[in-house]
């Protein structure tokens, strides 16, 4: 993959960047581009092993590590190893309208502002352009996405309350950290989280596709529709929202992880089936099976997130002194508590 995405002509070289094409280095990134002198080709710095995913707008991801060593220092000795990342990417032939371009603009920006040390959050580490597309090198997580987990069949007999807790603790952490960053991400799913740590006690769920994600202000009102539509909360489909909408969609994930369904079925997949489900109002079910087995601080927990009304919504720093998710957290400083297995 590597060297064929990169194989060029002396004339596209002439050509390139393409038209309207902006300096991503505005946003905070590292950018190397083909053609500018002493700076590498992507291929020249990683190895590409091998398919990870396809995402939204032909945009391809890959496993990849460095070519070049980096030290990495342990107790007993100091060993060579090579960074492992994921690259991102995205050909030009998909960025044909001034918009898409701009969309990327804004993701590259939000990825660049995200809180850096903040466990939950992917870096991004550096941006590569050829002649045939642009390059997001970032940090790889390799355990799998929280959807892959849910649709095993042993997850929900493994998904004790308390490892739902953890979970769901991480889930509003990283939240948190994005709106008092100022940033909302706008699809969270499950498909959108990943897990990362070579160890079962130290796998972090981390936020990831930051496609739809847009910086925000005070009482910023928002009037696009963009997200995926089971997790939409209810102003979102009325195009009158702001980052309490994040918490609804978070909401649901928590939901699904504790009885493996959605708290507002639609009577089909459709866009309209769940628009309507979603606007009927009323709360979600936590009488049926398995919810009479879960405990009622854990159910109040997720009607609290999904209140229809975002202004009676709790914030995700209030959701944090929540009684279910202070015991995960004070459960997740005995190592052996930490994510997933």
């Amino acid at each position: 993959m590597g060297n064929a995405c990169c194989a060029r002509s002396a004339a596209a070289v002439a050509s390139y960047p393409p038209l309207g094409v902006p300096d991503w280095t505005e946003a905070g990134v590292p950018l190397f581009r083909e053609g500018v002198p002493d700076h590498p080709n992507v291929t020249e710095r990683y190895a590409f092993e091998g398919l990870l995913g396809t995402g939204g707008s032909g945009a391809v991801v890959w496993i990849a590590a460095s070519k070049s060593t980096t030290s990495a220092t342990t107790t007993k000795r100091r060993r060579r190893r090579r960074l492992r990342v994921a690259c991102k990417t995205i050909s030009w032939n998909s960025l044909r309208r001034t918009e898409e371009v701009e969309d990327l603009r804004r993701e590259l920006t939000v990825m660049a502002s995200l809180p850096r040390h903040h466990p939950a959050m992917v870096r991004l580490h550096e941006v590569y352009e050829d002649e045939a597309a642009v390059h997001l090198v970032m940090d790889l997580c390799g355990r799998g996405s929280l959807a892959d987990r849910m649709v095993e069949r042993r997850w929900f007999e493994w998904c004790t309350e308390d490892r739902a807790a953890r979970v769901a603790w991480e889930l509003v952490e990283a939240v948190r950290a994005l709106h008092e960053a100022g940033i909302m991400h706008r699809d969270l799913k499950p498909e959108n989280l990943m897990f990362s740590g070579r160890r079962a006690e130290q796998q972090q769920l981390k936020v990831i596709d930051f496609g739809f994600a847009t910086s925000f202000g005070p009482g910023e009102i928002f009037r696009d529709e963009v997200g995926s539509f089971p997790y939409m909360a209810p102003e979102v489909f009325l195009r009158s929202y702001g980052p309490a909408a994040d918490v609804w969609s978070a909401g649901v994930i928590v939901y699904q992880i504790l009885c493996g369904r959605h708290p507002f079925p639609a009577p089909d997949d459709t866009y309209m089936g769940q628009r309507k489900a979603t606007l009927r109002g009323g709360a979600a079910d936590v009488e049926s099976h398995p919810w009479p087995l879960i405990s009622g601080a854990a159910k109040s927990l997720v009607l609290a997130m999904l209140e229809p009304d975002p202004t009676r919504r709790p914030t995700a720093h209030q959701l944090l002194e929540h009684p279910w998710l202070k015991t995960a957290a004070i459960a997740s400083e005995a190592p052996a508590s930490r994510g997933l297995v």
